[in-house]
């Protein structure tokens, strides 16, 4: 077996779309990339301070957000607990993330599920029974407070997190 065959997808996962992406960096909520690289020194004291554990940091040492198995309260604990001024908690939201649902739903496939509707606090994703025949997720962009909740339940990863932030347009 050649050394980077374990690296490389396997057919099966190719074929059927479930090639690992690499996880975009989402700031922590109430900052953007700007702050972070100005003011962000690495003290790891949102890292600590963050309840939920989401926060941790990249490959050069800047907080992002993980949401394996977590979801972010907006408990302010992370821009508290920072000594420089990374944070803006005069924002009058945490940050502009919303979720969208994939082409890889279950409910695309005809498979009933609504396990994220049934997570999602702010009833952003709610199940639509007029699209046939199991239904369909619908997403209200202006309720998603971009928390995360529903990434962890879904079984088929069919939720992104979107930061119109990062948005990049096609040349």
């Amino acid at each position: 077996m050649p050394a980077h065959a374990s690296t490389a997808p396997s057919r099966r996962a190719f074929l059927t779309g479930r090639v690992a992406r690499p996880d975009p960096e989402f700031r922590p909520p109430w900052t953007d990339e700007a702050r972070v690289q100005a003011h962000c020194t690495s003290c790891n004291a949102c890292v600590e301070a963050c309840p939920e554990n989401i926060i941790e940091f990249d490959s050069r040492g800047r907080p992002r957000i993980s949401f394996r198995g977590g979801e972010c309260t907006f408990c302010t604990a992370c821009a508290e607990a920072c000594p420089e001024p990374v944070f803006d908690l005069t924002q009058p939201a945490p940050w502009p993330v919303t979720v969208e649902i994939t082409g890889s739903c279950l409910n695309a496939a005809g498979i009933a599920c609504q396990l994220c509707t049934d997570i999602c606090d702010p009833r952003a994703l709610r199940m639509d029974l007029s699209v046939r025949p199991v239904g369909a997720i619908q997403v209200d962009a202006s309720a998603c407070t971009g928390c995360g909740a529903c990434l962890s339940t879904c079984p088929n990863n069919a939720i992104a997190i979107t930061d119109p932030r990062q948005q990049r347009t096609s040349a």
